[in-house]
């Protein structure tokens, strides 16, 4: 059986705009590919705009890839108030003073490094196979366990009272939703999320993301494009050997040419053409995406 490279198998950039969700953003990118194959690295919430790193085609298996990649947010804390779903969309269910700019400063200021977070009951968290969203909105106490983050900086932008904006350059997995609520309440006061936009994930930026409305297949980046961005290797497969792979020979069968790898790695043609991802899979050599 041939193998043929997938057209369709790119990485694209979408800047999602306020009040739809990362599923809805992907709609037009469908349309314009003609394929449903499309999913994205990491959601946004409706409320929050910002980047969204979005693959097609064979690339939707590569979303592992982007889970461990540290991010960059520019959000706005409001003090004063938290809502049950710790932003602008929730229900307010505490109220305190607002804090003075000193206090917020000292707590700001040394909130850096490893943190241990509890994540937001309305989140994608899983609890005993459920999404944790599912279970608060039936009303139900959700017990989510508490994860390690690591945030690198967190800068105070501007004060205007009862809003500070903030820039936070975090590690994978940290809800800037549950820092808010977090530093409200160290700050003796409440707080939750106001606005959010990221601005970055690993070496992508939103700068150079476009709106769904204006994208087009040939906005995105290829598997080989791909691997320079994130830093893959590559490795050139011998010609007889490439052409094995495209005729879909078993990996079992062409191991005794294949690279010893340790990490995702491309295989490429004589000519550039991705051909296939491989990866340690269980302490076992095997693909990850066969184009």
């Amino acid at each position: 059986m041939l193998i043929q490279l997938n057209s369709n198998s790119r990485v694209f950039l979408l800047d999602k705009p306020v009040g739809i969700s990362s599923f809805m953003a992907l709609d037009n990118l469908k349309r314009t590919l003609g394929t449903a194959k499309v999913g994205h690295a990491g959601t946004l919430d409706p409320f929050a705009t910002g980047l969204l790193v979005v693959l097609s085609g064979k690339l939707t298996k590569a979303a592992y890839l982007f889970s461990r990649m540290d991010k960059d947010y520019e959000s706005v804390i409001r003090f004063g108030v938290e809502t049950n779903t710790l932003d602008v969309e929730g229900k307010v269910v505490a109220e305190a003073p607002v804090p003075d700019f000193h206090t917020i400063k000292r707590i700001v200021d040394n909130y850096t490094g490893n943190i241990i977070q509890t994540p937001p009951a309305f989140s994608a968290v899983k609890i005993n196979g459920d999404r944790s969203y599912r279970l608060a909105r039936e009303g139900l106490e959700v017990d989510i366990p508490k994860r390690s983050i690591r945030i690198y900086s967190f800068r105070i932008i501007k004060w205007t009272p009862p809003n500070l904006r903030v820039h936070i350059r975090c590690s994978s997995g940290t809800y800037v939703r549950s820092l808010s609520r977090d530093i409200g309440i160290a700050c003796d006061s409440r707080a939750f999320c106001y606005s959010l936009r990221r601005l970055s994930i690993g070496p992508f930026s939103v700068r150079d993301a476009m709106e769904p409305d204006r994208i087009d297949k040939t906005n995105g980046y290829g598997p080989v494009e791909l691997a320079q961005l994130v830093r893959i290797p590559t490795v050139l497969l011998p010609d007889e050997v490439a052409e094995k792979l495209r005729m879909g020979v078993s990996l079992n069968r062409l191991k005794r040419w294949l690279p010893k790898i340790e990490a995702p790695t491309l295989c490429i043609s004589s000519d550039k053409e991705a051909l296939a991802m491989l990866d340690i899979k269980r302490g076992q050599l095997a693909y990850r995406i066969v184009f």
